[in-house]
């Protein structure tokens, strides 16, 4: 079971990559608390996926990989010590007039690692959806499926996952100067929960407080694992964003702890 509680957690972060880098989380979060502008913003997840999503015109790319320990997932023949996913993501609808339809196409392992060993990119993955709405006051309620119509081994390897939640920014004033808190929680089943066979449903969340708005550290419970990161987006103006932490501190499943990281690109028209 344990290759199949990799590549589930695998399939996350490449989700949470969509919302971590869309921009319209970036303008949400920057109009309720920092100012607008053209300007990049610091991802506000590292592991669970946001209310806040793509719409019409919103699309990106991003990457996520991790280390591998010894025992978690793997098969005798294999070598790699690092493996990941990566997704490409675009918006329809609009979430701050109706809704969003956030579509994000993943691949379950860069190098087979996490799954049987014998994959090589984009041959195995899922699609993901999720429908989403901008509320007033700086928050968003989403619903979403994680890795439907799967392909390749990512069939036996993962299963689809149901998710429903609700993300809010809150300003910190200190008098010199502004911050932003990103609070985000929901309920998940599938990868959500302790084991991918269990019927019911699990909570998961993260927070995120933005130093500024190209710089946040983050604190994020997946539903199996709980991870830390900071999130930096170091080039004004260019929606490049880079989270970098620990993943799965509680050393859960039997696991240490791991070092992962993000790389997200988006670009509207």
């Amino acid at each position: 079971m344990k290759h199949k509680v990799v590549a589930a957690a695998f399939v996350l972060n490449a989700v949470a990559l969509a919302g971590g880098v869309a921009q319209a989380q970036g303008s949400t979060i920057s109009s309720s608390v920092i100012g607008v502008g053209k300007k990049s913003y610091a991802g506000a997840s590292f592991g669970s996926p946001l209310a806040f999503g793509a719409d019409w015109g919103s699309v990106g790319i991003g990457v996520f990989g991790q280390t591998l320990p010894n025992r978690f997932g793997r098969t005798k023949n294999i070598d790699e010590d690092f493996d990941g996913s990566a997704a490409l993501f675009f918006g329809l609808g609009d979430a701050n007039e109706y809704v969003g339809l956030e579509t994000a196409v993943i691949t379950s392992s860069l190098t087979g690692s996490n799954i049987q060993g014998d994959d090589s990119f984009g041959e195995s993955g899922g699609l993901s959806f999720k429908v989403h709405t901008n509320l007033p006051g700086g928050a968003a309620v989403a619903a979403g499926v994680i890795g439907t119509a799967r392909w390749g081994n990512a069939k036996d390897a993962n299963e689809s996952s149901v998710y429903t939640n609700v993300t809010k920014v809150f300003s910190i004033d200190t008098g010199s100067s502004k911050h932003a808190l990103v609070a985000n929680i929901g309920l998940g089943d599938g990868g959500f929960t302790n084991n991918l066979n269990d019927d019911g449903v699990n909570v998961f969340g993260s927070l995120a407080f933005f130093i500024t708005r190209q710089y946040s550290l983050i604190a994020d419970y997946n539903g199996r694992f709980t991870n830390l990161g900071v999130s930096a987006a170091p080039f004004n103006g260019v929606p490049i964003v880079v989270t970098l932490g620990a993943l799965n501190v509680g050393e859960r499943f039997d696991s240490s702890v791991q070092f992962g990281g993000t790389l997200g690109y988006t670009f509207s028209f």
